[in-house]
């Protein structure tokens, strides 16, 4: 009996069209964290932010509205 998660053929779809299986990258904390990821089928996902005037932003447009907000007032 396998203990890895049940995946619906929508999902497998989805993540076939998102690109195909990619191993994602290799989290440290050892081997236990890595067994309990994979038992809940929990994968990592890379974030991308914005740093701008000693501030990080997760939504680019919040990024540039803050960038305007200085502009305009310099």
């Amino acid at each position: 009996m396998s203990s890895e998660p049940k995946r619906s053929p929508i999902a497998i779809a989805r993540w076939e069209n998102e690109g195909g299986h990619v191993c994602g990258p290799q989290l440290p904390g050892g081997d236990d964290l890595q067994v309990e990821l994979h038992r809940y089928g929990i994968t990592p996902v890379p974030l991308m932010a914005f740093d701008w005037g000693g501030y990080r932003y997760s939504n680019a447009r919040d990024a540039i509205a803050a960038a305007r907000r200085l502009t305009r007032s310099a």
